[in-house]
């Protein structure tokens, strides 16, 4: 939000722009840009343009002859509109410009005494298309940014909460409260000739929900063209551009006092019972609109749209159509200005991409109060600035205004929060410069009506922070909270979720936060078994619109981001929700069958070196063991009560040899290995990227295993390994099962206290299609110490079990 200084001082008094800013700070509005032209500008005068000529060496370029009231120069120029009797600004030797000093130079053999400018060159605007054309009246030699009235500028960073200060209005206001002063009278005085309003154009609203109160006025005889040179200047201030006095009118109108306005040419609306006739309603099927843009739109049915007898004249709110827009033959306008359904607002321009000026502060919630006095400052200006002439009266067709409820304020209630304890004068004092008006007292507590303006003070709490705000942040001391009170021991409750995380963070990854929505192909292409993620019905584009079925590809897409920024090494995790469809039960209320199923979940993402920092071990990349080691890690600290088992399987997500299904008992509840190559390859990713995704609501769901403790083991135990020789395709987990099961023999499967792998190896001496498995096996009873013959025994069977189940080969 752009706001000009020099329009600002018509409205109020403040202090020097530097006492401004931190005034404006202080008071809880951003200032995000201090613009001031004037002060990056040196040496720039008025001249007139005597005579030009073409350049001998350049077919582009021509010869300008300029008087600036001391002397005539030679200036090399290839602005188009450049011509005899044109005032313009001349840059002097010398002179400085933003990002350059002016020198005289030889351009293709002619020497150019100094440089002609248009309006970016001077740090106006960002382009300009030729010469800034200055008045006839500014003198020569004079200063053109000083005559133009070109003043400071501010841009303000205004929160959504806050519509009020959209407008230099609702900025005045502010500034007024904080210094303490009052606004400054506005003095303009509408005057109305004519017929009734009423006998020349008609107003219907059959859509009273999407538009509270539609108020119109008729200005006839008016002559459109060239607004006069300090309204142009103002628009131009603010980065608004000029178009002509009608539409120019409303875009100030609009600046000033926050309220959106529109002009439509009376002539080119259609006729209803014999009058011209504007209709509220909204869109039928089948209709289009080409808007102001130039772009035809096809309309929806929940298009709140403005409309005469026959066809739509725009977007309610949004933006208006090129089929009754003001051109250089309107001689008469039908003025509007209404107060639109914010939500009905911002989903008319989310539908349909658009984002504009009126439809930024309706979203937000525009000031039904101003409805009026906006469109009667609106026609005075046409009045004066395009000679028109404005009808008597208003159409205003408006619905019933229920009062604003008080908000109640305890007293001591501000003292809790604040720190601060305030005696009512002080917080009526303190409110009231905001508008905010005391209504009725009680035993410690005030009763407030807030203005139209600040639909964002609704409740005690919000008038609590304006209190903070208007008393000064900095005035609030610091103080410790008390920590007196009887103290009481109450054991924090277990929470799986924090002991995943610590495991996770212990493991050495990041943990990153992601939208709950992403693009629906990366959810097909990621997610299990191909499901369809459910849409959004106003999404805020394609690639936020749809809810995510996996957390899988926003760890992906930050993985891209690091890796583009030189990363070597990424390792990430995410605890989120994902979201599924679901039946509904028959019993379901209504306003609940639509929700979606939601499961907590856990995702984890490596990617890169495995020892990085580490200049002797930086060939050794991560690989699936890693994957395979976290997933051990993250489901011992997740304590479930059941063995987690892993199944490998095809999941098109991931590499064919390296990817697995989790499952707790009989219910899969994850899934984890290598992205697929193919994939890898589309990200423009090197080397392998591990993936895991576990399902922390089934993992709630079985709750929590008990724990257990044994004293250490008196006697000793003993360790027989054994190396066998299977089918590459047989997993080595299902070896190690059935060791744990079976290795104790007659013994029981007690005395097998632990069976491990390590060691695989295929190459020589090891057929292509097989691999050799090595697993250690420790021995140990905890009420006596085994014997050789009686482990030696127990081994040998089960050995020859393995033998006999998978065909296996010992090998010596």
């Amino acid at each position: 939000m752009k706001i000009s200084c020099d329009w600002l001082a018509e409205m109020v008094a403040f202090p020097p722009v530097a006492e401004l800013v931190p005034l404006l700070t202080h008071a809880g509005i951003e200032v995000e840009e201090l613009e001031d032209p004037a002060a990056r500008v040196r040496g720039v005068v008025v001249a007139l343009i005597h005579a030009v000529e073409p350049h001998p060496h350049a077919d582009r370029l021509r010869l300008c002859e300029v008087d600036d009231g001391q002397r005539r120069s030679r200036v090399v120029c290839g602005a188009p509109n450049a011509a005899v009797g044109l005032r313009v600004p001349l840059a002097r030797v010398g002179a400085v410009l933003p990002g350059l000093t002016v020198e005289r130079r030889v351009i293709r053999e002619v020497e150019s005494d100094g440089m002609l400018c248009s309006r970016a060159e001077l740090g106006l605007e960002e382009k300009s298309a030729g010469l800034w054309e200055l008045p006839a009246d500014f003198p020569l030699g004079g200063d053109p940014l000083a005559l133009a009235q070109i003043a400071p500028a501010l841009t303000l960073g205004i929160t959504p909460n806050r519509p009020d200060l959209l407008s230099h209005l609702g900025v005045a206001r502010e500034i007024a409260a904080a210094t303490g002063t009052r606004l400054k009278a506005q003095k303009w005085r509408l005057v109305e000739k004519g017929p009734d309003v009423s006998s020349l154009a008609r107003v219907l609203v059959d859509d009273p929900a999407g538009c509270r109160r539609y108020v119109a006025r008729v200005v006839r005889n008016l002559r459109v063209g060239p607004s006069p040179t300090w309204l142009q200047q103002r628009l131009l201030a603010i980065g608004q551009r000029p178009i002509n006095n009608v539409v120019d009118v409303t875009n100030y109108v609009l600046h000033e006092l926050g309220h959106p306005l529109h002009a439509f040419d009376l002539a080119r609306l259609g006729l209803e019972a014999n009058l011209p006739t504007v209709r509220v309603r909204r869109a039928r099927a089948g209709e289009s609109l080409v808007t102001l843009d130039g772009v035809t739109r096809k309309l929806e049915a929940e298009d709140l749209l403005i409309s005469d007898a026959e066809r739509p004249l725009a977007l309610a709110g949004v933006i208006g159509g090129q089929s009754s827009e003001v051109t250089a033959t309107t001689s008469a306008v039908l003025l509007e200005c209404a107060w639109f359904d914010p939500v009905t607002v911002r989903r008319t321009a989310k539908r349909h991409g658009l984002h504009t000026e009126a439809s930024h502060r309706f979203e937000r919630g525009a000031d039904p109060a101003m409805v009026v006095r906006a469109i009667d400052r609106c026609a005075q200006l046409l009045a004066e600035l395009a000679e028109g002439e404005v009808a008597k009266g208003v159409i205003d067709v408006a619905q019933k205004q229920e009062p604003r409820e008080e908000i109640t304020l305890r007293l001591g209630r501000i003292g809790k929060l604040l720190g601060v304890s305030l005696p009512a004068e002080t917080v009526v004092q303190l409110l009231d410069p905001l508008e905010v008006r005391c209504v009725a007292r009680t035993d410690g507590a005030l009763r407030f009506q807030a203005p139209s303006f600040r639909p964002d003070l609704t409740r005690e709490i919000d008038l609590i922070e304006e209190l903070a705000r208007r008393y000064g942040y900095d005035r609030i001391p610091e103080r410790l909270p008390g920590s007196a009170g009887p103290y009481q021991f109450t054991p924090l409750p277990d929470d799986q979720i924090d002991r995943l995380r610590g495991a996770a963070l212990a493991a050495g990854l990041a943990e990153a936060v992601h939208w709950g929505f992403g693009h629906p192909a990366a959810q097909r292409r990621l997610g299990e078994d191909g499901e369809e993620p459910l849409r959004l019905q106003n999404p805020l584009g394609d690639e936020q619109s749809a809810l995510r079925t996996t957390l899988l590809p926003g760890l992906l897409a930050t993985l891209q981001r690091n890796v583009r920024q030189g990363a070597t090494t990424v390792r990430l995790f995410e605890i989120g929700t994902t979201f599924h469809r679901r039946t509904p039960a028959a019993d379901e209320p209504e306003r609940e069958r639509g929700l979606p199923r939601e499961e907590l979940r856990l995702a984890f993402l490596l990617w890169g070196e495995r020892h990085p920092g580490r200049w002797y071990q930086t060939d050794e990349r991560i690989d699936f063991t890693d994957v395979a080691g976290l997933l051990e890690n993250l489901i011992d600290a997740a304590e479930a009560p059941c063995a987690l088992t892993r199944q490998a399987g095809e999941l098109p997500s991931f590499h064919p040899l390296a990817g697995c299904t989790l499952w707790l008992g009989e219910q899969a509840i994850g899934r984890a290995g290598l992205l697929h190559p193919t994939q890898v390859a589309e990200l423009e990713l090197g080397g392998a990227v591990g993936l895991g995704e576990l399902s922390l609501t089934a993992l709630r769901r079985v709750g929590r295993r008990a724990v257990t403790y044994q004293p250490l083991p008196r006697f000793p135990g003993t360790r027989r390994d054994v190396a066998l020789v299977v089918d590459e395709a047989l997993p080595v987990e299902e070896l190690r099962a059935f060791l744990t099961a079976h290795a104790g023999g007659t013994l029981g499967a007690a005395v097998v206290e632990r069976v491990w792998l390590f060691d695989v190896y295929r190459g020589r001496g090891i057929a292509k299609a097989k691999k050799s498995a090595a697993f250690a096996i420790e021995y140990r009873d905890r009420t006596r110490t085994l014997t050789d013959a009686e482990v030696n025994g127990a081994f040998e069977a089960v050995v020859r079990l393995l033998v006999e189940r998978f065909g296996a080969e010992v090998r010596g």
